[in-house]
């Protein structure tokens, strides 16, 4: 008996579609970012750079259904964090 395997697929170096749909990207950092500015009461740049940064990190994600849910995570954790470290 022999077995034929597939040849192997070369990755591309595009990282394909963007973790959250680029037309709603701008929509879904304001959105976190404000959510977050008010419970936290962290700048707003300083999330913003984050949430770009946490998307960024998804690019080539494969599954994409819970990049906004992870990087709002990501977020999250960052702010208490901050908070923790006040005096």
């Amino acid at each position: 008996m022999s077995v034929v395997a597939p040849a192997p697929l070369a990755r591309d170096e595009d990282p394909g579609e963007p973790p959250v749909p680029e037309p709603r990207v701008e929509a879904f950092i304001d959105g976190l970012v404000t959510r977050l500015q008010e419970e936290y009461g962290a700048d707003r740049e300083d999330l913003r750079t984050e949430a770009v940064a946490a998307l960024a990190v998804f690019a080539s994600a494969r599954v994409r259904a819970f990049v906004p849910i992870l990087v709002e995570k990501r977020l999250r954790a960052a702010c208490r964090g901050r908070r923790a470290a006040r005096p």
